[in-house]
């Protein structure tokens, strides 16, 4: 069973409504709503840049941290593995929502962000093993 809220001068009734509409559906952060089923295409669309935008925020900044850290090969690791993350939610959770050009641009960024990782987390790994060297 569904319900929607109807407001009335302030007052909310509950209505029980079934409906056969496919949509993206999400989880809200108010306890009261457990979640939201959106059906415009428009309003998908937004929701979903927003999302993916957040992602890409979180995702700079550990791969900002990364990049700032040399002696810190962990950094880059946890990079690629958050780069992998929204890659899996991009081609997974969000394809059949989203239009072909804007996930071919995310996946474009990524792309290019995972490349810098990992010349970043290989130019490391050459020159741990330069530094290792013979131990007598």
């Amino acid at each position: 069973m569904k319900y929607a809220i109807k407001k009335r001068n302030k007052v909310y009734d509950v209505i029980e409504i079934e409906y056969p509409f496919k949509g993206f559906k999400f989880k809200t952060k108010n306890e009261d709503i457990d979640s939201i089923n959106v059906i415009n295409e428009k309003m998908i669309d937004s929701v979903l840049t927003n999302k993916i935008n957040k992602m890409f925020n979180r995702l700079l900044m550990i791969v900002n941290d990364a990049f700032n850290s040399d002696d810190n090969p962990e950094g880059t690791t946890i990079a690629l593995d958050e780069i992998e993350m929204v890659r899996n939610y991009i081609n997974n959770k969000y394809a059949k929502y989203l239009k072909k050009e804007k996930e071919e641009l995310y996946l474009k960024k990524l792309e290019l962000i995972e490349e810098e990782m990992r010349f970043k987390y290989y130019a490391y790994q050459d020159t741990f093993i330069e530094n290792k060297g013979k131990g007598r």
